[in-house]
């Protein structure tokens, strides 16, 4: 079956039919994942259904990968799968495996990942669904002179005593696309460099808010053995916390420059 790219009627994604892993990847399917990846930000697999080695085989054609950082500046100690513990275990019966904020991955980390590759392992039969959120769209539409203002500032990343501590411009371009995107998130970014305590909480709440609105966003609504791509430099994402107790399990990795 021909590989099939269908965009999404929502800010942001694009979804991919026809993936077949069996007889290996080749480099024109790693060609035409990058373009789309690029284009739409979020890619999903309907029902991929990727053993381990295939989940890392396709990460690995966009770059290194970790289970969550490439030094020791993780903080969860969550199990790992592969045989190099590449592979991130995220169940939501533990604390570490609900991600119910607004944030985008390890932006603690002196070198933030690019990208995340996700496979749905057992999901809940409603809810548990996952928002992205378009961060290109979000700097575009800020005010001109709120565009000014932020476009030479730093960030400071991380939590104090959980996780390493690290500035990044609020304002990311995007090394392939060279696209701006606004590069600050609820979850991780605490401060803004050179600014008072009151000055960083206002602004940063004023630039989450807008970050965060629904038109920037797409939704998922996940079955078992779909898998999903996205460039972490350009989006942010949302795990919805409404299956209580229903059990929902993940394996993710991350992806960095080789």
């Amino acid at each position: 079956m021909a590989l099939t790219i269908t965009p999404l009627p929502a800010a942001l994604g694009a979804t991919v039919t026809g993936l077949d892993l069996s007889s290996g990847i080749s480099n024109e399917l790693v060609d035409s994942l990058h373009h789309a990846w690029y284009e739409h930000l979020v890619l999903f697999f309907p029902e991929a259904h990727l053993t381990l080695d295939q989940h890392i085989a396709l990460g690995e054609t966009f770059g290194r990968l970790a289970a969550t950082t490439t030094g020791d500046e993780d903080y969860r100690g969550q199990p790992t799968l592969g045989q190099n513990g590449e592979v991130l275990v995220l169940d939501a019966s533990t604390p570490q495996g609900r991600a119910n904020a607004w944030h985008t991955d390890v932006t603690f980390a002196k070198t933030p990942p690019n990208g995340s590759l996700l496979a749905m392992q057992i999901c809940p039969s409603t809810g548990g669904d996952t928002l992205w959120s378009n961060q290109y769209n979000a700097y575009d539409a800020l005010a001109p002179a709120m565009k000014e203002l932020i476009d030479g500032l730093d960030a400071m990343h991380g939590r104090p005593g959980l996780t390493g501590l690290n500035p990044h411009p609020m304002v990311k371009v995007h090394p392939v696309t060279g696209r701006k995107a606004l590069f600050v998130n609820r979850g991780w970014t605490t401060s803004i460099v050179d600014m008072s305590q009151t000055e960083s909480i206002g602004l940063l709440a004023s630039l989450f808010n807008h970050a965060e609105k629904p038109e920037f966003n797409t939704r998922w609504h996940w079955t078992p053995g779909d898998a999903a791509l996205w460039d972490n430099r350009c989006t942010m994402h949302y795990a919805v916390n409404d299956y209580e107790e229903a059990p929902r399990i993940l394996h993710r990795v991350t992806i960095y420059d080789r």
